[in-house]
Formats: C-alpha cells, sequence, structure tokens
C-alpha cells in the first residue's frame, strides 16, 4: 500500500541534540523526529530545549508527541514525531532559515 506523505514542510536530516531527550534524526518548521530510549505516548507534551548548529541561541519550545515507533536504526531504541506545538514566531523562522540552508538543490 502506498502512503501519501503528509509533511506540509520541507525537511532535512541532521544531528541536533535536544536536551533530556535524545539526538534529531530530521527536523523541518513544523516539528522533529527524535530518538529515545523510551516510548512516549502519543498527545504527550514534553518541554524542549536545544541549539542549532552554528547558531549559539538555544530554542525553548514546547512538543507534542505525534507518533512514537520502534527504531529502524536500533531496535532498542524509538523514533518519536514530535511537532512543535507551542514556539515562538522567532524561533520557528530560525529553524526555517536553518533548513533552507541545507536542503539539497533541486535540478
Amino acid at each position: 500500500m502506498l502512503r501519501t506523505e503528509q509533511r506540509g514542510s520541507p525537511r532535512i536530516t541532521t544531528r541536533i541534540t535536544v536536551e533530556a531527550i535524545g539526538p534529531t534524526l530530521n527536523i523541518s518548521a513544523g516539528g522533529m523526529c527524535v530518538l529515545m530510549a523510551d516510548p512516549l505516548r502519543e498527545g504527550t507534551k514534553p518541554n524542549l530545549a536545544f541549539t542549532l548548529p552554528d547558531d549559539p541561541q538555544p530554542i525553548a519550545c514546547r512538543g507534542r508527541i505525534v507518533w512514537c515507533r520502534p527504531s529502524k536504526i536500533d531496535p532498542e531504541l524509538f523514533e518519536v514525531g514530535l511537532s512543535f506545538a507551542e514556539i515562538s514566531d522567532e524561533d520557528r523562522a530560525r529553524i526555517v532559515t536553518f533548513v533552507e540552508a541545507h536542503l539539497s538543490p533541486q535540478p
């Protein structure tokens, strides 16, 4: 069965450590995928804090767990999809700038 991509924002693969959560697998203006040791229940709203590479100012926001599944990378870990539920316009703009700067060029 084909799965239709429903992401609303461009996404890049990157490693950013989210404090007390784990490393990211990817990030977009709308959210991120994080690698975690323990599963989190959908709908949970953790506080997030992370720093983008080459940008010393930390981003603090509130996320919302959208999905959680066993990791394809390591069967002892979980991949957790987080949306940015509460984030300032300024911080979202910084994420957009970071993602756009690292998108692969289109042919």
